[in-house]
């Protein structure tokens, strides 16, 4: 185990990796805070709203305002375009870059196997992936109504548990695209331009029923009544799909040579 947590350490130590993270981090959450400020300006709430005014109208327009400008932080076509952008440069970095490098030969010949190699950079690559998109979500969403965030788990409990399952099957979704897509390609440009032909295809075909534009669109109605994401389309895309695309880059890594 000890062995294990030191490969894991070392992937997730990856300067270039942690800069890009960073980065990611910081645009997102940028992206966010814009547009929380945007509806906080138009429906005249704010961060300064006091708890008691806030619980004496709660279910009213003032509540109903705090969870409209959360639930919009995280359905932003365009926090989830670049978000795809980042996982496919991540993937190519963790999956490919070493191996055009030549760092790949060193790592390879260390007493790990294949599957343990693989194990370890999968594990840091979906830890980074979820970070990304977390971090900023937290961070912004708590800052932003800090007076009031004890109550923004009762205020947002109609639609945030669904939306974060959506979340989560949309970011396993592009991971798996990005692992297979990096171990097949021969270099990591080629890796990254076929992730995002891949990725931004449904956006331009303005294809609903294919992620990643299935999840963001699903986001979007996550607030309805009738909406749930156990369904086979979102399980189906959201878990099988990747279940295969991660064991297809794990046989694929296992039969490929690092060069």
């Amino acid at each position: 185990m000890g062995r294990l947590y030191t490969l894991f350490k070392w992937e997730m130590n990856d300067l270039i990796k942690a800069i890009l993270l960073f980065v990611g981090v910081f645009l997102i959450g940028m992206s966010m805070k814009q547009s929380m400020m945007w509806i906080m300006s138009i429906s005249g709430g704010g961060s300064g709203v006091h708890t008691e005014l806030l619980l004496s109208l709660f279910g009213t327009s003032r509540s109903d305002g705090v969870g409209m400008v959360i639930y919009r932080s995280l359905s932003l076509d365009d926090v989830w375009t670049l978000m795809s952008f980042l996982i496919l440069l991540l993937g190519a970095l963790t999956f490919r870059y070493d191996r055009d490098s030549g760092i790949a030969k060193s790592v390879y010949s260390l007493p790990y196997s294949n599957d343990e190699i693989f194990g370890a950079k999968l594990l840091s690559f979906l830890v980074y992936g979820f970070a990304m998109i977390l971090i900023p979500f937290a961070y912004v969403a708590l800052t932003t109504h800090a007076s009031i965030a004890g109550y923004l788990p009762e205020i947002t409990s109609s639609f945030l548990g669904n939306m974060l399952i959506i979340v989560v099957f949309l970011v396993l979704y592009m991971t798996s695209v990005a692992t297979l897509v990096s171990l097949a390609s021969p270099n990591a440009f080629l890796a990254f331009m076929a992730g995002f032909a891949l990725i931004y295809a449904p956006k331009i075909l303005e294809n609903p029923d294919i992620p990643p534009q299935l999840f963001m669109y699903a986001l979007r109605r996550s607030p309805s009544s009738n909406f749930t994401p156990f369904t086979s389309q979102y399980l189906g895309w959201g878990i099988l799909v990747p279940l295969v695309l991660f064991v297809l880059s794990w046989i694929l890594i296992r039969r490929r040579d690092v060069v």
